[in-house]
């Protein structure tokens, strides 16, 4: 991974992340010119997991290459929908994490995993990154309509509360969320069920297992949504368990398998 752009990146993130909070906490305009940063910082961002990524001898797929490159579609999206709707409250949680995990990942990256021909695999790749990233914002968001509903609750109207857009509104975008994300993880589990042959070899029948869980409970919140009119409280609920399943059958499946046990 190329170091300056992973540092020119972590400068950018770290800059914006101050602009937003002094337009949370002081209300002083800073969204545009953080959103512009984070645009240049994205591109940086970008150009290393690049990088890191493509490589002479193959296509590097190491938990720490997949989290950054994971963690620059979050951004992307991010950014992208940001261009429609203000989405403060969810970037100013994205910018600092992305800044912080650019940094581990220089410090301490994990050794490389490299795919020589990857053919009809990378379509399950990128359908897998996608439908992770967009489930990544969903999480987020679920965190942000909970600590939304507690505050409005509680009389706490300062801070944060003041750039959200209404509750009804920030729903509604979490389900919108959810909807997207669960295209594209149907999607990535039906290519890995053409493309990956031998799972057991390969080391991925607990990714497997707990994607499909995970696709249920999406599933579930959506057609209780639906049929029985699911509300922020329970969508909360479901959203963060189906994204715990997720992250454990990916993220966690990789750091147990490349770092403890130190397997390809």
């Amino acid at each position: 991974m190329n170091t300056a752009s992973s540092l020119l990146a972590i400068a950018l993130y770290t800059v914006a992340t101050g602009l937003l909070w002094q337009e949370i906490r002081q209300g002083h305009p800073r969204y545009k010119v953080a959103l512009w940063l984070g645009v240049l910082a994205a591109l940086s961002h970008g150009a290393a997991s690049y990088t890191g990524l493509i490589t002479a001898t193959g296509m590097n797929i190491s938990l720490s290459q997949v989290s950054i490159l994971i963690s620059w579609f979050v951004v992307t999206l991010t950014l992208l929908s940001g261009i429609i709707r203000p989405l403060l409250s969810i970037l100013v949680a994205i910018f600092p994490f992305t800044a912080a995990l650019l940094l581990i990942n220089l410090l301490a990256g994990s050794p490389p995993k490299l795919i020589e021909h990857p053919g009809g695999v990378l379509s399950h790749i990128v359908l897998s990154l996608l439908s992770y990233s967009v489930l990544t914002i969903a999480a987020i968001q679920a965190v942000t309509l909970a600590i939304q509903e507690y505050r409005l609750k509680h009389h706490q109207l300062r801070g944060i509360l003041r750039v959200l857009p209404p509750l009804v509104t920030m729903e509604d975008m979490l389900f919108e969320l959810v909807l997207i994300g669960f295209v594209l993880l149907t999607l990535s589990i039906g290519t890995g069920v053409y493309y990956v042959d031998d799972l057991f070899a390969q080391h991925l029948v607990h990714k497997s297992v707990f994607s499909i869980l995970a696709w249920l409970c999406f599933g579930t919140l959506l057609i209780g949504r639906h049929q029985l009119g699911w509300r922020s409280r329970t969508a909360i609920r479901w959203t963060l368990l189906a994204f715990a399943l997720l992250l454990i059958g990916y993220l966690g499946s990789k750091f147990v398998l490349e770092v403890l046990l130190q397997r390809s």
